[in-house]
């Protein structure tokens, strides 16, 4: 996806704004024991307006006559890229992704103040986190404490994740061919795992096959925890333990589906474990196909641009 297309958003929320400032944080990284991290996910949101995917970054922008985004995020840091990898920084972010501003995540405390003072408004997810809740809140009563001196807090706390939401309702080309290919991608990884299913097999080996086709058609991580349920598991609406032994004649449950470029693709198939399945079971799968909904509803493109269901 073109780096445009990120600033593009950007304008169409301040458009949506009219006068404000908006304040969005991606997640924090989560530690799983001592000092190992899990694998990092960025926060949706941010990344809808930003295409940066390092932790530790927050976005500013500003609506009104001059439209503005700001980013702060890591420093280069010589030593810490040794151990953990590529930082953009502040300059080379703003550079590559087009951003107005950008500056420390360091420097955010001693500037938010300045940037938020005699702003209408703020636009920001109220009780997403109590971490940055606190942050804010601590911000606007600093604010408000010089009402004396003509600085004023914004007024009104607006949630932000409303306004985006009503701007990824409708997809780009761009984000359509991502959801096609993650769509696809997930179906090999469904068609790899029926072939390789034999009685016997454990739960956990059948979620390989899925996770292997998955990664080698460049998605790092499912969309979600990964469901491979054989026989009565597959009664548990989250089974995700995956860890017993798939019996003969038994029918397997895979709810799985890949993330691309943070697109979600979500499938569920159950089939049989063996072609040679007890009677009762092969009449039981042959009711249920006989008496499926037709026809199947297809997902067409209206005028709009928005896909809807539709009946053919």
């Amino acid at each position: 996806m073109q780096f445009e297309e990120f600033k593009q958003r950007r304008q169409a929320l301040a458009a949506q704004m009219g006068q404000g400032i908006a304040l969005i944080p991606t997640a924090p990284e989560a530690t799983r024991n001592r000092d190992s991290h899990y694998p990092y996910r960025f926060d949706s949101y941010f990344y809808y307006l930003t295409g940066f995917d390092e932790p530790e970054a927050v976005l500013l922008l500003i609506a009104g006559e001059q439209t503005k985004s700001i980013l702060f995020c890591r420093d280069k840091h010589l030593e810490r890229e040794i151990w953990d990898g590529f930082r953009h920084g502040p300059a080379g972010a703003q550079e590559k992704f087009g951003f107005d501003e950008a500056y420390s995540i360091d420097e955010l405390d001693q500037r938010i103040a300045e940037l938020l003072a005699n702003q209408p408004s703020l636009h920001f997810s109220l009780g997403a986190d109590a971490g940055w809740d606190k942050r804010v809140t601590g911000w606007l009563k600093e604010l408000s404490a010089q009402a004396r001196s003509g600085i004023a807090a914004p007024a009104a706390i607006q949630d932000v994740r409303r306004l985006i939401d009503e701007m990824r309702l409708i997809k780009s080309p761009a984000e359509l061919e991502i959801m096609r290919k993650a769509a696809q991608i997930t179906v090999q990884a469904h068609q790899r795992a029926m072939r390789a299913t034999q009685p016997g097999m454990m739960e956990y080996e059948i979620e390989a096959e899925v996770l292997h086709e998955f990664m080698r058609h460049g998605s790092r991580a499912p969309a979600y925890t990964s469901i491979v349920a054989g026989g009565a598991n597959a009664c548990v609406l989250h089974y995700i333990s995956n860890q017993d032994q798939l019996k003969s004649g038994d029918l397997l449950l895979i709810d799985a589906g890949c993330e691309l470029s943070g697109y979600a693709a979500d499938i569920t198939r159950t089939f049989r474990s063996m072609a040679n399945s007890p009677p009762c079971k092969k009449m039981c799968m042959n009711w249920c196909w006989q008496r499926r909904p037709l026809p199947l509803p297809k997902c067409v493109q209206a005028s709009t641009g928005m896909p809807r269901m539709k009946r053919h």
